[in-house]
């Protein structure tokens, strides 16, 4: 059986230790309810670690095939952390002066403790 306000413990401590803040912001609407990206509506904050993810994306051209590996940005914070925000994929933040977009994000183990926020910035086909 799984103790798991320990796991929540653990977590805490970590974020609390290694963490850092990151703000989140959304795109407001215009009169007709259409995004505006000139105004931004300021969601909150959470602590959290960044981390990224290894993805492989493939190209075919003729006969070609070009495999590339692409990072994925992700946040590990409390699960209560983004409820308490109600992020929705298109919100965003910032990491080193880079706007990341929320793609989406998963409760981990389905326990409700600890939830990790999956990230995407625009493809622009550089190698950084």
């Amino acid at each position: 059986m799984i103790n798991t306000k320990f796991e929540a413990y653990k977590i805490e401590r970590e974020l609390r230790r290694s963490g850092r803040g990151f703000e989140f912001y959304r795109n407001g609407v215009n009169e007709f309810g259409e995004p505006d990206s000139d105004s931004q509506i300021e969601l909150g904050g959470l602590n959290g670690i960044y981390h990224e993810q290894n993805s492989n994306v493939q190209t075919v051209s003729g006969d070609t095939t070009i495999t590339r590996t692409k990072k994925i940005p992700m946040i590990l914070c409390l699960y209560s952390s983004w409820q308490e925000l109600g992020l929705k994929p298109g919100d965003f933040t910032f990491v080193n002066s880079k706007k990341l977009y929320v793609s989406g994000c998963v409760n981990v183990q389905e326990w409700g403790i600890v939830g990790d926020i999956s990230l995407e910035h625009e493809d622009d086909w550089s190698k950084d």
